[in-house]
């Protein structure tokens, strides 16, 4: 299936948002090789029934969900629904994100909001969502893509980098407060990853990863309840060193880094 080798998880039904392309495709095409009922969810429809007819020619099996991850009321009811008629999810992983639309450093509310609503609101939905089937059996996995552009504040990407913050420190607490109630808190902390949306950045990109590679990382990180899954390490490491850099040299260093001239980037580590 996509070129993925097959294995036999430990979860048996999934639900992964943003699973029309990229990342959450991906995984999910690893999910459903490895004998993982899978509802993809995604605005697309169209290629969500490529992934599911891809999925059904190999001998899995998947699940097209059409679900706009920033309508949160929308999301509590969808995720809840799916969870009742497959008979409970092992995993859920929150991956539908954006970068939005304006150039870099531009601020505007009607962008920031779209970014918030997408990357935090919509993925904490997701989560709240399974939490409470998930709690009442004792078991699960809740995961959510994040990024290491969440760990400071990045140049030129103040929504992207403020919505992954939040969901990072979301994710922090929802661990504190179920995993002593049997449940699993993944957080997966990506680096630039080549996907269609990165290929509209105008700058740099150290340590580009090949979306199968991430893809097998995160999967690798899901099977075994990492808790924090940061990569990159070349790119994480220093990255996470970087948030004991007192905030006026990061201030510094942020400036000299701003991608002033460049194209909106949809997509950022």
């Amino acid at each position: 299936m996509g070129g993925y080798p097959s294995a036999v998880s430990r979860f048996a039904r999934a639900f992964v948002t943003g699973a029309s392309s990229g990342l959450g495709r991906a995984v999910a095409l690893l999910l459903a090789a490895d004998g993982v009922e899978v509802v993809a969810a995604a605005r697309r429809e169209v290629e969500l029934e490529r992934l599911v007819a891809e999925v059904d020619a190999s001998g899995g099996r998947a699940h097209a969900c059409v679900l706009d991850a920033s309508e949160p009321d929308r999301v509590l009811e969808v995720v809840r629904s799916w969870d009742d008629r497959l008979g409970g999810f092992d995993l859920v992983l929150a991956n539908a994100g954006t970068a939005g639309r304006r150039s870099p450093g531009d601020l505007c509310w009607s962008d920031l909001d779209e970014v918030y609503q997408v990357n935090l609101v919509g993925a904490s939905a997701t989560l709240v969502a399974a939490s409470e089937p998930m709690v009442a059996r004792g078991a699960g996995t809740l995961a959510a893509v994040t990024s290491l552009a969440g760990v400071r504040g990045m140049p030129g990407s103040g929504s992207y980098s403020a919505s992954k913050a939040g969901l990072i420190a979301f994710l922090e607490t929802l661990r504190a407060d179920l995993e002593p109630r049997g449940l699993t808190v993944c957080d997966i902390r990506p680096g630039f990853v080549r996907t269609a949306m990165t290929e509209e950045n105008r700058f740099k990109m150290p340590f580009l990863m090949e979306v199968p590679a991430a893809a097998r990382k995160i999967l690798t990180a899901l099977e075994r309840g990492t808790r924090v899954c940061a990569f990159p390490a070349s790119l994480a490491i220093p990255l996470g060193l970087a948030r004991l850099v007192p905030a006026g040299a990061w201030n510094a260093l942020a400036r000299r880094a701003h991608p002033r001239g460049a194209r909106a980037s949809k997509k950022s580590p």
